[in-house]
C-alpha cells in the first residue's frame, strides 16, 4: 500500500513539474517572440516607411489574445479556469511562435516584406497566416480533454494539414513570388483570405471532446471541406497566373476588386461549413452554459 501511495504521489509530482516547466517555458518563448515581433516594427526608419504593415502586424498579437481568450472562456473544457486560462494563453503564444516560424516554408518573409520593403501585398498573407495559426490552436482547445497534450496533438493535425495545403498552392502557382516580387496586391488578398478560411475549417476539425487518439484522427476528417476550398483556390490562382506575369505593373493592381470578391467567397464558404453543417452556434452556447 505504501509503495502504491508513493507511486501515485511521484506520478502527480511529475505531471505538476512538467506543467510548471511548460508554463515557464511558454512564458519565456512568448516574451522572446513578442520582443522579436515588435522591435523591427518600432525600429523602422523613417517612421512613415511601411506604416500599413507596422499597424497591421502590430495589431496581430492582441487579436490573437482576444481569439484565444474567447475560446477558453466559452468553448474550452469545464476545468479550464483561473491559472489554467493563463497557462493556455502562454502556450498559445508559444504555439504561434512555432507556427510563424514554420510558415517560412511558403517562401515569404512577411515582416520583412510588409514593413522593411513596404510591400503592401504581403500584409494580407502575413495577417492571414498569423490569424490562421491562432484559429487552429484556439479550435483545438474546444471540448473536454484530459490535459494540454491533447490540445497540442489536435492542433498539430490542423497545422500540418493547413500548411501542407497552402504549400501545394504555392508550389503549383508561385503565389509567394507574385506577392513578394511582383507585389501583386490581388494575389496577396486572395492568399490571405484563403489562409483564414481554411484555418477556420481546420480549427473546427481540430476541436471536440477527447476520447482517444484513434477517435481524434477519425473526427478530424470532418475537415474534409477544406479540400474543395483548396482546389477552388488553386483554380482561381491558375486563372490569374498567366496574365499576371505579362501585364505591366500598373495593370497588376486592376485585379484588386475581383480578388476581394474571391476572398469573400472563400470566407463565406468557410462560414457556411461551420454555421450550417457543423453547428458552431450550439458549441458556443453550450460552452457559455457551462
Amino acid at each position: 500500500m505504501e509503495m502504491l501511495v508513493f507511486g501515485i504521489a511521484a506520478a502527480v509530482s511529475y505531471w505538476y513539474e512538467t506543467e510548471v516547466f511548460l508554463f515557464l517555458g511558454s512564458a519565456y518563448v512568448m516574451c522572446r517572440f513578442l520582443y522579436k515581433w515588435y522591435m523591427p516594427l518600432l525600429e523602422t526608419w523613417p517612421p512613415e516607411h511601411g506604416e500599413t504593415g507596422r499597424r497591421v502586424l502590430g495589431c496581430l498579437p492582441p487579436v490573437s489574445l482576444a481569439i484565444i481568450l474567447f475560446v477558453l472562456l466559452t468553448m474550452a473544457s469545464y476545468d479550464v479556469v483561473g491559472i489554467w486560462v493563463v497557462f493556455y494563453i502562454l502556450m498559445g503564444y508559444a504555439w504561434i511562435c512555432g507556427g510563424v516560424f514554420m510558415m517560412e516554408c511558403l517562401d515569404l518573409s512577411w515582416p520583412f516584406d510588409a514593413v522593411h520593403l513596404d510591400n503592401k501585398a504581403a500584409v494580407f498573407p502575413a495577417a492571414g497566416g498569423f490569424v490562421g495559426v491562432t484559429l487552429i490552436y484556439a479550435g483545438a482547445n474546444t471540448g473536454d480533454g484530459p490535459g494540454w497534450w491533447v490540445v497540442l496533438f489536435a492542433a498539430g493535425l490542423g497545422l500540418i494539414t493547413w500548411l501542407g495545403l497552402a504549400l501545394v498552392i504555392n508550389l503549383l502557382t508561385d503565389i509567394s513570388e507574385r506577392v513578394s516580387v511582383d507585389r501583386d496586391m490581388g494575389s496577396g488578398i486572395r492568399f490571405g483570405a484563403y489562409l483564414i478560411a481554411s484555418s477556420l475549417i481546420l480549427a473546427y476539425a481540430s476541436g471536440g471532446d477527447w476520447t482517444s487518439t484513434q477517435a481524434t484522427l477519425m473526427e478530424f476528417t470532418v475537415g474534409w471541406p477544406v479540400l474543395p476550398l483548396m482546389l477552388f483556390s488553386l483554380a482561381v490562382e491558375w486563372f490569374y497566373i498567366r496574365p499576371s506575369r505579362s501585364l505591366a505593373d500598373n495593370r497588376l493592381q486592376a485585379n484588386i476588386l475581383p480578388s476581394v470578391l474571391w476572398g469573400c467567397i472563400y470566407l463565406v464558404y468557410a462560414g457556411i461549413v461551420l454555421l450550417i453543417f457543423h453547428g458552431i452556434p450550439e458549441r458556443i452556447s453550450g460552452g457559455v452554459l457551462l
